[in-house]
C-alpha cells in the first residue's frame, strides 16, 4: 500500500515539474520543505504528500531572495554623468562661479598688497604685507580637510544634511570683505583676511569647487575640472580691471564694498547651481552602507590614518606644495609655492626690476596666460599624457622659461618680462587642473573631498611662505635671487614627479607608458 502511493506520487511529481528537476527541487522549496519537517526518514507515519506546483523562474531570483538581499548590501555603483548633459555642465558653471570669488581673487592678489603698501599701510614693510595674503591663502587650503571630511558625509546642495554648507561658509566670506573696509590698521587687515581665508576653506575653493565637479565627469574629468580652474586666470583678469578701476576712482571703504557686492554675486550663483551627484551622493544610506566596511570611504579616521602613511602621500606632497598633484597616490609641494609666487611677487618683481609702473599690465599678461594653461594641457591630459605625464611636461616647460628667457633677460627688458610672463601664466595654471584630476583618478567619488581636503592641507603651509619668503628674497637678493629660487623649487618638483611616476610603474622606467 505504502509502495502504490510513493509511486502515484511520483508520477504526479513528473507531471508537475520539469524534466530534470525531480532529483534537484529548486532550493527555495527544499530549504521550506526542511523547515517544516526538521527530521525527515522512512520513520515518518504520515503518508508522503505530493509538493505543490513549483515554477521554476529562469530569468534569475525573485524580488526578496537571498541573492537580492545581499546585492542591496553591497555599496552601490556610482554612474557618472558623462553623457553631455545640461546637468554636469550646468554644476561645472557653478563650481567656476564659486573659484571666481576666491582663486579669482587670489591670481590678483598682488593689487592689494601694492596699494596697501602705498596707501593705508604705508608705514609696513612688503615682508609685513605678504604674511596678511599669504595668512588668507593658509587658512583657505588648510581648512580643506575638515571640510572635504563634511562633504563627504553631508553631501552639499539639493536636499541633503550639508544643503547649508556652501551657502553659510559664502555668506561668512563676503561678510569679511563688508568688514575689511573699515580697516585701517594691520591687526585689523589681518583679522578679516583670516576670517575670509578660513570661509573660503571650509566651503569653496579647494573642496566643494573641485571636488563636486569630479563626481559628475568622467572621461571628460580633465577638461571639466580645467573650465572650473578656468575662474582663476579669467577672474584675475576680471579683478585686475576692477580693481585698478576702484582704486584709481574711490577712496578704499567704498572700493571695498563694490568688491564685496561683485564677491557675492558670484557666490550666489555658485550656490543656486552646484549640487552633489545623487548616485555618489553620501547622505543616502550612511547610516548604514557606509558603515559596513573599510573600503566604502565614508571619511573615517581609519582612512585619513591610511592616507598619511603612504610614503608616495609625502613625495607627492613635496611635489606640489600647494597645488595638488597625484598619480598613483598624491603629489604635491614645489609647484604651489611657483603658483603663490607669481600671484603675489610679480607687481612687486616689476617695481624692483625698475621697469616702470606695469604692474597691473603685467597681471593682465600672466592670467591671459593661464587661460591656455588651465585648458589646453588638461585636454591633452585626456587625450594622450595622463595627468602625471603632463604635470612633468609642464614643469619642464615652467623651468626652461624662468632660466632661459626670465633669467638672463627679464631684468633689463619689458618685452622679454612680458613674454616670461604669459609662459609662466601657461605653465603654473597648468598645474591645478592637472593635480585636481589625478586625485580624482586616485580615488573614489564618495570620498574625493577627503583625499582633497588631506593633500590641501598639506600644501597650505607652502602658500603660508610663498609670498614673505619672496618679498624677503627680493629684497635681499633683488629679482635675479628670486629667480634661481623659483627655478630650485621647480627642479625639485620634477624630481619627485619623476620618482613618483617611476614608483607608479613598480620601480620601472617606461617612456610610453601613460600616467
Amino acid at each position: 500500500m505504502r509502495n502504490s502511493q510513493k509511486k502515484e506520487s511520483e508520477l504526479k511529481l513528473t507531471a508537475i515539474c520539469p524534466a530534470g528537476t525531480q532529483n534537484n527541487p529548486p532550493r527555495a522549496h527544499q530549504q521550506k520543505r526542511n523547515s517544516q519537517s526538521p527530521v525527515a526518514g522512512p520513520a515518518s507515519s504520515s503518508p508522503a504528500t505530493p509538493p505543490p506546483p513549483v515554477s521554476v523562474d529562469k530569468t534569475g531570483p525573485r524580488p526578496g531572495s537571498a541573492e537580492k538581499a545581499e546585492a542591496s548590501a553591497a555599496p552601490r555603483r556610482r554612474q557618472p554623468f558623462d553623457w553631455g548633459g545640461v546637468r554636469p555642465w550646468k554644476v561645472a558653471l557653478g563650481c567656476f562661479a564659486l573659484t571666481v570669488p576666491t582663486y579669482g581673487l587670489l591670481s590678483g592678489i598682488g593689487l592689494f598688497q601694492t596699494y596697501w603698501h602705498q596707501t593705508v599701510l604705508a608705514g609696513h614693510s612688503e615682508a609685513d604685507i605678504a604674511w596678511i595674503i599669504s595668512l588668507f591663502g593658509f587658512l583657505d587650503c588648510l581648512l580643506a580637510a575638515p571640510a572635504g571630511v563634511m562633504l563627504d558625509r553631508y553631501g552639499c546642495g539639493g536636499r541633503g544634511s550639508g544643503r547649508l554648507l556652501l551657502p553659510l561658509g559664502s555668506a561668512v566670506y563676503a561678510a569679511a570683505f563688508v568688514a575689511l573696509a573699515w580697516c585701517r590698521t594691520y591687526a585689523a587687515f589681518m583679522a578679516c583676511m583670516a576670517v575670509a581665508g578660513a570661509a573660503a576653506g571650509m566651503s569653496v575653493p579647494t573642496t566643494i569647487a573641485f571636488t563636486v565637479v569630479g563626481q559628475w565627469f568622467d572621461k571628460r574629468k580633465g577638461i571639466a575640472t580645467g573650465c572650473v580652474t578656468l575662474g582663476a586666470p579669467l577672474g584675475g583678469i576680471f579683478f585686475s580691471l576692477v580693481l585698478q578701476t576702484l582704486f584709481d576712482r574711490y577712496p578704499w571703504r567704498t572700493a571695498a564694498l563694490v568688491l564685496a557686492a561683485v564677491l557675492a554675486a558670484f557666490l550666489l550663483l555658485g550656490i543656486l547651481l552646484v549640487e552633489s551627484n545623487p548616485s555618489s551622493s553620501p547622505v543616502q544610506g550612511v547610516r548604514d552602507l557606509g558603515q559596513q566596511a573599510a573600503g566604502t570611504g565614508r571619511c573615517r579616521p581609519r582612512e585619513i590614518l591610511q592616507i598619511l602613511r603612504s610614503p608616495k602621500f609625502w613625495l607627492i606632497s613635496f611635489a606640489l606644495f600647494g597645488t595638488s598633484q597625484l598619480t598613483r597616490h598624491l603629489k604635491t609641494t614645489a609647484y604651489e609655492l611657483v603658483l603663490f609666487i607669481q600671484w603675489g611677487s610679480i607687481p612687486s618683481y616689476a617695481v624692483a626690476a625698475d621697469v616702470g609702473n606695469k604692474q597691473f599690465y603685467l597681471m593682465m599678461s600672466y592670467n591671459i596666460g593661464a587661460v591656455v594653461g588651465r585648458t589646453v594641457p588638461p585636454w591633452l591630459s585626456d587625450r594622450l599624457l595622463g595627468p602625471l605625464n603632463a604635470t612633468i611636461v609642464m614643469n619642464g616647460f615652467t623651468l626652461l622659461a624662468v632660466l632661459a628667457i626670465w633669467l638672463p633677460l627679464g631684468g633689463s627688458s619689458v618685452a622679454a618680462l612680458f613674454v616670461v610672463v604669459v609662459l609662466m601664466g601657461i605653465g603654473t595654471g597648468s598645474f591645478v587642473p592637472l593635480g585636481v584630476s589625478c586625485i580624482n583618478a586616485l580615488c573614489r567619488s564618495d570620498n574625493a573631498g577627503t583625499w582633497l581636503g588631506s593633500v590641501y592641507s598639506i600644501v597650505s603651509f607652502a602658500t603660508l611662505i610663498g609670498n614673505p619668503v619672496s618679498a624677503a628674497i627680493l629684497t635681499r637678493y633683488h629679482p635675479s635671487g628670486l629667480l634661481v629660487f623659483l627655478a630650485a623649487v621647480l627642479l625639485s618638483g620634477m624630481i619627485s614627479a619623476a620618482a613618483l611616476r617611476w614608483l607608479s610603474h613598480g620601480r620601472r622606467w617606461l617612456l610610453k607608458a601613460r600616467v
